[in-house]
């Protein structure tokens, strides 16, 4: 099926997909290995999950990728080792960064079709570069 042709719905999975992996190889060396950015234990992004700093489904932080890094499965499923998660994110862009997502874990955000779209296009080229 073409994306086209799919519901709101299925363009959200299908951007998921590959946000996910972006996320999860954005930071890892030429064999797909990187480390958990909560515990540092290295791992295969394959084996790891695209793990959310800030907790919750709403789109303003579901696709935010400075939220979103390569976590072991152990760390996600604790409720994402929130605090270790936040020194990350505090370490890699700063504290206002920390505050920002806060923030924004409390706004709604409708994403259109044509947004869905442009994303899926944006992240299939950024994982094309990282191969």
């Amino acid at each position: 099926m073409k994306l086209e042709n799919k519901s709101i719905k299925q363009l959200k999975t299908t951007c998921w997909i590959f946000c996910s992996e972006y996320n999860r190889r954005k930071d890892t060396d030429e064999f797909g290995y990187g480390k958990c950015c909560t515990c540092n234990k290295r791992l295969h992004y394959k084996d790891g999950d695209a793990g959310h700093f800030m907790a919750g489904r709403v789109n303003s932080v579901l696709f935010y990728n400075k939220g979103i890094h390569l976590q072991c499965k152990k760390c996600n499923m604790n409720q994402g080792e929130q605090y270790l998660y936040a020194k990350f994110i505090e370490n890699r862009y700063g504290a206002e960064e920390v505050k920002k997502q806060e923030f924004l874990r409390h706004q709604t955000k409708k994403i259109s079709k044509q947004e869905y779209f442009d994303m899926i296009e944006w992240y299939k080229n950024e994982i094309s570069k990282l191969k």
